[in-house]
């Protein structure tokens, strides 16, 4: 996955990210598309989703492909 790509987060998935005060944490409540940033571990992907940075489980997001035919 390359940085900028497009990805499909499912509803019902944990998103999280560290702050000053602690950690957040936010369960997707629809499924949503978001930005491929980083990948943190073999684990872990950084996505811009929800007006923010988050940190989301590999197996949880969904490369978006298009069709340029």
């Amino acid at each position: 996955m390359n940085q900028g790509d497009l990805v499909h987060i499912p509803q019902d998935v944990e998103l999280w990210c560290e702050t000053d005060r602690g950690m957040r944490l936010r369960m997707t409540e629809r499924p949503i598309t978001g930005v491929y940033l980083s990948t943190l571990s073999q684990y872990i992907y950084r996505v811009y989703a929800n007006n923010g940075k988050w940190n989301v489980k590999i197996r949880d997001v969904y490369p978006m492909v298009t069709d340029v035919s």
